[in-house]
């Protein structure tokens, strides 16, 4: 049980650590405002795409299997 815990901290640390890194690096890269935020929509839908996988997915299996 800690080391799926431990596994879901860290997840969460990684993905803010992307967002964060990734935010900063497309704001020195001259493009139009539309193109900006369509990049910052994927930015945002990739870090989603990992919370749920290696966070929200592994906590739920973590409760289902506590239950039984």
């Amino acid at each position: 049980m800690t080391q799926t815990l431990v596994q879901i901290i860290v997840a969460l640390l990684v993905a803010g650590f992307v967002l964060v890194i990734a935010r900063k690096l497309i704001a020195l890269v001259p493009m139009e405002p539309l193109i900006a935020q369509i990049v910052d929509i994927l930015l945002w839908a990739i870090v989603g795409a990992i919370i749920l996988f290696y966070a929200i997915i592994p906590l739920l299996h973590l409760a289902a299997s506590e239950l039984r």
